[in-house]
Formats: structure tokens, C-alpha cells, sequence
């Protein structure tokens, strides 16, 4: 069953922006393979589509199972059965005979290897960079909706904290969130919850196991929701019942600290890279920068890692619209592992966080 993007009024302004930049580069068509970059244009979710756009009208493809739905959904595209794409492109090329075509550089090459057939004789440019910049900037709408995500995130991940007590493994606190989330209406998790105890919270991506929760251990719990089609990101550590060991105690105010740092200057203007120097700096100081592991963040949207990169690799510039995580971690092997993340919007005058669950070490009850 097609799921469809609450944001759909939005697509068609989109599109007559994606239109307007496929004349600026003098592009004659452009073949949108990537199913968010569809959903962002369309409001159709679906697990098949193609989007020809050119710079006067937009064809949506869909297979025989999304055909009703797209076209009580879609108003500003032609929607067309799958199986009328060869006689409908055989009249492309003889009233447009598009000779520049675009397309995203994500997209499979095979999917792409039959389209050029198709269209035998165009020159086939990649231009993904022409959507990537219009999901940098969310729309007041699209952060209304992100704010809403954040929300969400954040009385779950109370009402999972809540349920913590001995006998619980990770896997049933990661079923917690995802009862929860459920119960409150979410419409998903926006990718698997990460718990992890004890010794394997040293392990940034780590797969929660049947593996008990045990009184001293540190509980990493990084999690999001997709609410209204857009997702959030949130990431919190805490002790259960006694003091962990004091490095790890050390650890976590080095985490925080870094976070911090890197959190008060987030703004329109500033380099992602220099954000993550930020974040470096501050745990070199403490002698724990080498366990930092990971760039500090990513943007979040409509998917849960999109653009902005932030590393020390990245080139680009945060811009008032962007949203964003800030999660510095230390993992220390065979000891434990911190990450402090929030999700950040990046205002006209500086930034707003979106995660509003406490961040100081919190030690959980648990008897």
C-alpha cells in the first residue's frame, strides 16, 4: 500500500523550482530514480517510481499497485502505468528529442543503463547536486514537522527509561521504544534503535542483544521517529543504579563538554568542518580525542542522514533552514562508550536544539 507524504502541497512549488534550475542548465529533461527525491517532489511514497521532468511537465511512472493511489494523490504530474513507458517515450523523442538529460549520480546504474536505451542519442548529465540543495533548506512546514518528530523522540525515550529494571535485556528495552512509538502514533522508526550495555556501549553502531542490564552499567540509547514523514535523532547515556567507573565518569563531562562547545557555535555561516575541530579540540584537551571515532553529525530530514556532512573532511557552510545533529562520543574498549546528540536547527541568528531530554548524568533507578 503507497504511503504519502503529508507535505504533498508542497510538491508543486517544488517542482516548478526543480524546473526552473533544469533551465538555468539548459538541461532538456531530468529522471529522478531516487525514491525520497520522488517522495519530496510528489508526495508518493512508493517502492518503484520514475520522475521525468522536464522543463514543462513532470511524468510519474508507477508500476500496476500504485497506479489508483498515485493518481488520487498526485495532481501536478502526469502519473502513467509502467507498461506505457516505451510508447511514451518513443513520443518524447519525437516532439522533444531531448538531448541533455540529468540524472542523479545514487542512482543504480542498471535502472539508468535502460533508460538511456530508451532514449538512445541524449547525453546523460549528473546533476543530484540540483535536489540535494533544495532539501538543505527546510521549509517552515518541514520544520514544524521535524520539531513534532523531536517531541515524540523525546516522550519516548522517557517512557523507555521508565521501564528499565533488572531483568530487562537490550532487546527488550529497544522493544520499549518501538511499543511506544507505536502506541503514540508514530509512523516509524527512523532506522533502528541502538542500546547498548555495559562494555558494548564502546561500540558506535552496535546491535542490541538478549544480553541482561546490570547495575553499574552505562545504557546508550540512540534513537528516532518518523513523524509526519520526517524524522528525528536523538542519542542519551545514563548509569543504572551505581556509579559507573570513573573514568567513564570523567568521560561522559568531556562528552558534554565537547558538545557543548561545538553546540554554541552552531550558526548560519560556520563550517561544519570547524564545528567538528571544535568538538576535537575540546576532548584533546582531556586526552580522549583519539576515541572520538565518528564525524560529529549529519543533516536530518526526510531521511535520517542527508546533507550537511559534518566531519573534518566536509566543505560545506550551515545555512538558517538547515537541520542537523551534534553528537560527539568517546568509546573506550572494553570499558564503555558515551554519545550526547541532539537535534539542531540552524536559525537566522544562531540555533535552536530540538531535543529537549536532559543531557547532565542521570542515574537510573534500578531495583
Amino acid at each position: 500500500m503507497a504511503k504519502f507524504n503529508p507535505l504533498a502541497n508542497e510538491g508543486k512549488r517544488r517542482l516548478a523550482r526543480l524546473q526552473k534550475e533544469l533551465r538555468r542548465r539548459r538541461l532538456d529533461a531530468m529522471l529522478v530514480f531516487d525514491r525520497t527525491n520522488t517522495l519530496y517532489l510528489t508526495g508518493l511514497r512508493c517502492s518503484l517510481s520514475y520522475l521525468f521532468v522536464t522543463p514543462r511537465e513532470a511524468i510519474l511512472y508507477v508500476d500496476g499497485r500504485y497506479i489508483e493511489a498515485a493518481r488520487a494523490a498526485v495532481g501536478h504530474a502526469d502519473v502513467r502505468l509502467m507498461t506505457e513507458t516505451p510508447a511514451a517515450f518513443a513520443k518524447v523523442q519525437r516532439e522533444l528529442a531531448p538531448q541533455r538529460i540529468g540524472f542523479e549520480g545514487s542512482s543504480p546504474w542498471l535502472a539508468v543503463r535502460d533508460w538511456r536505451q530508451l532514449l538512445a542519442g541524449s547525453d546523460w548529465e549528473e546533476c543530484g547536486e540540483l535536489l540535494r540543495e533544495m532539501r538543505l533548506i527546510k521549509s517552515p512546514e518541514e520544520i514544524r514537522r521535524i520539531e513534532q518528530s523531536a517531541r515524540l523522540n523525546d516522550a519516548v525515550f522517557s517512557h523507555a527509561l521508565a521501564q528499565v529494571r533488572p531483568g530487562l535485556s537490550e532487546l527488550d528495552v529497544r522493544d520499549a521504544v518501538r511499543n511506544e512509538a507505536d502506541r503514540l502514533g508514530a509512523g516509524g522508526l527512523a532506522f533502528d534503535t541502538i542500546v547498548a550495555a555495559g562494555v558494548m556501549s564502546s561500540r558506535p553502531h552496535y546491535i542490541p542483544q538478549a544480553r541482561p542490564l546490570r547495575r553499574g552499567d552505562l545504557l546508550l540509547i540512540d534513537m528516532g521517529l518518523v513523524h509526519g514523514g520526517y524524522c528525528s535523532d536523538m542519542t542519551r547515556t545514563v548509569g543504572l543504579g551505581a556509579k559507573p567507573a570513573a573514568r567513564l565518569v570523567k568521560a561522559y563531562g568531556a562528552v558534554l563538554e565537547a558538545q557543548r562547545k561545538a553546540l554554541d557555535a552552531v550558526g548560519p555561516g560556520i563550517a561544519c568542518a570547524e564545528l567538528d575541530r571544535l568538538a576535537r579540540e575540546s576532548l584533546k584537551g582531556r586526552k580522549l580525542a583519539r576515541y572520538f571515532t565518528h564525524g560529529l553529525g549529519h543533516g536530518v530530514g526526510l531521511e535520517i542522514h542527508e546533507p550537511p556532512t559534518l566531519n573534518s573532511r566536509s566543505r560545506e557552510i550551515l545555512r538558517a533552514g538547515m537541520v542537523i545533529t551534534i553528537e560527539p562520543g568517546v568509546y573506550l574498549p572494553g570499558l564503555g562508550g558515551i554519545r550526547i546528540e541532539d537535534l539542531v536547527l540552524v536559525t537566522r541568528t544562531g540555533h535552536k536544539v530540538l531535543s529537549r531530554t536532559p543531557k547532565q548524568f542521570q542515574l537510573v533507578a534500578f531495583e
